[in-house]
């Protein structure tokens, strides 16, 4: 029990040191690309919580001040009825990047200028895990993405939530001068609307 708090601990002081890579918890290795965003955080809740609201993509309006609408579609662009995650389903993402300050609902104005638009394809849905993944849908040359978040209870009681998100391509470098620091802020502010939605 010592042993894995240790390591608890020591993984989230690494994750607040700028410029360090460290190995999450939850998330599958994946290989380095140009830019990495990603964040971690511990909420008073648990797994089954975490889980359920990481999943319930049509109640992200209503804690989430970066991804303000999150609908699953088929490759055709048709909306399913089940608004859950389904592997192999596509995803339309409207993001504020940079977020929206919190706390949100549903009835928080967008900054206009700030939205942006990405069309994903679900790779993973792992209940037993806590871990779920989209990737962006494009030429793989020019840009490739995989975003993976993560939910694991730890020892205290909390759940720890994980995101991370590695860019490759031509374009990942044009990216992240434009988008970088906002993608950053907003991991970060998604975290932190879970944790209020979560703790409420």
């Amino acid at each position: 029990m010592i042993a894995s708090t240790l390591r608890i601990t020591f993984s989230l002081l690494l994750h607040s040191l700028p410029g360090v890579t460290c190995q999450y918890l939850n998330l599958p290795d994946v290989p380095p690309g140009v830019f990495t965003v990603g964040t971690s955080l511990e909420i008073a809740s648990n797994k089954s919580a975490a889980w359920a609201a990481l999943t319930n993509f049509p109640d992200y309006a209503d804690w989430n001040p970066f991804v303000r609408a999150a609908i699953v579609t088929t490759p055709n662009n048709l909306s399913l009825p089940n608004q859950y995650p389904v592997e192999t389903a596509n995803l339309y993402l409207r993001t504020q990047t940079p977020p929206l300050p919190l706390p949100v609902n549903r009835y928080t104005l967008e900054n206009p200028l700030n939205v942006n638009f990405a069309y994903e394809d679900i790779t993973h849905v792992q209940p037993d895990l806590g871990r779920l993944a989209w990737k962006y849908i494009g030429d793989e040359e020019s840009l490739a993405a995989e975003r993976w978040q993560g939910v694991l209870d730890l020892e205290n009681g909390k759940v720890l939530y994980e995101s991370r998100e590695v860019f490759h391509g031509t374009l990942a470098e044009v990216l992240k001068d434009l988008l970088g620091e906002g993608l950053q802020a907003g991991f970060e502010a998604q975290a932190q609307g879970l944790k209020l939605w979560l703790e409420r």
